[in-house]
């Protein structure tokens, strides 16, 4: 496998070749280790600033809810009041109704006799 080098020459170049590459790889790797700690760094801070983000939006979330809520129960209460002031008006028309046909449509005699009749049972 291995050259078998037999002047004491030769043998210290060719240790030197190996220090010099191996100084090489050791200056590569320690380049390598640098960047990938940079990049690991650099991913770290982006996981931080998006887990604060996330938050953000939690939050964000969670008030548009309250809000979402806050209008849900104000759309009711505004329902029930639409729905009592037509009750109203729907009771105000019967009694103009009731109005009209006691005082304009019957008779004089109608409405005299009605009111003789309530203040006996009165």
């Amino acid at each position: 496998m291995y050259a078998v080098i037999e002047e004491n020459g030769n043998m210290a170049l060719e240790l030197q070749s190996i220090h010099a590459r191996l100084e090489q790889i050791r200056l590569f790797l320690e380049k390598e280790i640098t960047f990938k700690q940079q990049i690991i760094e650099e991913q770290a801070k982006q996981i931080i600033q998006l887990k604060g983000i996330s938050e953000e939006k939690d939050l964000i979330v969670l008030r548009l809810e309250g809000q979402l809520q806050e209008c849900r129960q104000t759309n009711e209460g505004t329902r029930q009041l639409i729905n009592k002031l037509l009750n109203d008006i729907s009771n105000h028309q019967k009694d103009i109704e009731w109005y009209k046909r006691t005082y304009e449509k019957r008779s004089l005699a109608g409405t005299i006799r009605q009111k003789l009749f309530r203040k006996r049972s009165d």
